[in-house]
């Protein structure tokens, strides 16, 4: 089975339009503008020209954070793709360009339709939670696209993506994906979803194949 090879590359164009879009925006109780401003408290005075500078000063720095995120995901991709495999049996990958763009804020959007997604260079948790994280979405979208078209026709997008976060935090959670981000502590996602979490971990206690995922997917829809 074929795996997308994930490349780790700077991007300063998308950084200046990330922020645009995520200075005023709360979600799931992250208020992500709040975020950006503790990190980077002169943005305002000159959006674009205080990323220029910033990725101009930090240039070095930032090139490293590129290279060592790829060295990191060196050792964990193997042990990621086999965890995948086997909880979705084999489901082929869809096709994108796979790459993480290394970003000066910490928002850490991902696009589904070339499979991209931004991974501040400082995150607490790492690089490889953050890519494990954006990873699992893009497959768990398009197992449930193509797998379960019957419920996606049923959902809206804003359910579609609840959907997917509640999941992804149960994943991540579980002793597999503990042992490939190298975090044993408890990994918290969006503070809005935190009691369909403990509902759902509540009636399920360990997920490891592809029925029981169904069930979960399942046990989270009847929360939306």
């Amino acid at each position: 089975m074929e795996y997308p090879h994930i490349q780790f590359r700077l991007n300063k164009s998308l950084d200046k339009k990330m922020v645009i879009e995520f200075l005023d925006f709360t979600t799931g109780g992250i208020n992500f503008g709040k975020g950006i401003l503790n990190i980077h408290p002169e943005i305002k005075r000159s959006i674009f020209g205080y990323i220029d500078f910033f990725y101009k000063r930090n240039n070095k720095i930032l090139k490293r954070s590129a290279d060592n995120f790829r060295k990191k995901w060196k050792t964990k991709e193997k042990l990621f793709f086999e965890v995948i495999s086997k909880i979705f049996r084999n489901h082929p990958w869809p096709k994108g360009k796979y790459i993480g763009y290394i970003s000066i804020f910490d928002c850490n959007p991902r696009f589904l339709q070339d499979k991209t997604f931004q991974i501040f260079y400082k995150h607490k948790t790492g690089p490889i939670y953050i890519t494990v994280h954006e990873l699992l979405h893009f497959i768990f979208y398009d197992y449930v696209n193509k797998k379960r078209k019957d419920l996606r026709k049923k959902l809206s997008e804003d359910d579609f993506w609840r959907l997917s976060e509640i999941v992804n935090e149960i994943l991540l959670n579980s002793p597999s994906f503990k042992k490939i981000i190298n975090n044993q502590k408890k990994i918290n996602g969006y503070p809005e979803f935190k009691k369909n979490v403990s509902c759902v971990k509540h009636k399920i206690k360990k997920i490891t194949e592809i029925d029981k995922i169904g069930i979960l997917i399942d046990t989270v829809i009847k929360l939306l």
